[in-house]
């Protein structure tokens, strides 16, 4: 189910990692919308290990992701719980902002449906004043 080499552990199967509330502490928000800022600022590369050039990767690299992050156990690695937070709070920033553009359409649609009903009014306004200008055309 598991070898080390030099190239690293592999697992067959699901690497557990414990993320009970109970074995935890010194709790502090984050806010998704400059998680995100950070992951998308943050380089990504396709790259290989030196002892394993066979196998592509993508990601960042540790010391880019310590910088923006200041997570983990060093700016040589990057934890996969570190890794996985990130990504998790990078889509609730996403969602956020998703949802505030979804708010703001819904405002101009509002707007621009307001605006065709004066429009129509104006035009009907526009028809019987011309009409009432001249009896001829009724």
């Amino acid at each position: 189910m598991m070898r080390l080499s030099s190239g690293g552990l592999r697992v067959n199967g699901t690497f557990v990692s414990a993320s009970d509330r109970d074995q935890k502490e010194n709790f502090s928000a984050v806010s998704p919308r400059e998680v995100l800022e950070k992951v998308a600022s943050l380089p990504i590369s396709e790259w290989n290990y030196k002892d394993d050039p066979a196998s592509r990767h993508v990601g960042p690299m540790a010391q880019d992701f310590h910088a923006a992050f200041g997570v983990g156990p060093d700016e040589k690695h990057i934890a996969t719980v570190d890794a996985d937070g990130v990504a998790l709070a990078a889509i609730q920033g996403l969602n956020q902002k998703v949802e505030e553009q979804a708010a703001a359409l819904r405002a101009r649609e509002a707007r621009i449906a307001r605006l065709e009903a004066e429009l129509v009014e104006l035009r009907n306004l526009l028809v019987q004043a011309v009409n009432s200008g001249n009896p001829t055309r009724q």
